[in-house]
């Protein structure tokens, strides 16, 4: 090993010295992240909203580089383990240092948005499996699946809350509501159903 350390160009020995400590790195860090152990998800913890609005490291969830922190630890460290063994490969075939550094880091970016991209599409469905039904009080949605009049039997309502399209299941106290209608929520009357009223916002 140190023989083919020794025997490495100082560019290349300078790309070993990031692949390898962060490659460890980047091993337990995704470990912790499967896990469920890590706290960085870009500086801030995921937070849900009861108005309706489901935020990702504090902010509201229209962004990936806004709130899923692409400028932190975390993504420092697969920037660094790629930028290494990218480095080094491209070093080993031949290819000048200049454009070696510069697919170095294109690498490194790439694999940190991947990377990044993945988790964050992760944690959102993780928090739109924790929905708060709750929340759907006052919220507008449209019938799916008619309702049947005066607590008759149930029908689906599709609306957004936290952020996600959620279908539950409805009851109203009024005439059948067909299909396509806007309605709203006006409480919860059990685990999993919904009271709904025709929209006064038609």
């Amino acid at each position: 090993m140190s023989e083919w350390f020794t025997a490495l160009l100082p560019l290349e020995k300078v790309f070993v010295a990031l692949a390898l400590p962060f490659s460890i790195l980047t091993i337990i860090q995704l470990i912790m992240e499967l896990l469920g152990l890590s706290g960085d998800h870009g500086g801030q913890s995921a937070d849900v909203d009861h108005g309706g609005g489901f935020d990702i490291a504090g902010h509201d969830a229209g962004g990936f580089f806004d709130h899923f922190g692409f400028f932190s630890v975390r993504n420092l460290i697969y920037f660094m383990m790629m930028f290494g063994w990218t480095g080094l490969a491209c070093s080993k075939c031949g290819i000048p240092a200049p454009l070696t550094v510069i697919i170095a880091v294109i690498a490194g970016l790439l694999t940190t948005i991947i990377i990044g991209w993945i988790f964050f599409i992760f944690y959102r469905l993780t928090e739109s499996g924790n929905v708060q039904i709750d929340s759907a009080v006052g919220q507008v949605g449209t019938v799916y699946l008619s309702i049947p009049a005066k607590r008759s039997g149930t029908g689906i309502v599709q609306l957004v809350m936290q952020g996600v399209t959620q279908e539950l299941n409805a009851m109203t106290d009024e005439d059948k509501i067909p299909t396509s209608t806007s309605v709203q929520v006006s409480e919860v009357i059990s685990g999993n159903i919904i009271l709904v009223n025709r929209s006064q916002n038609l």
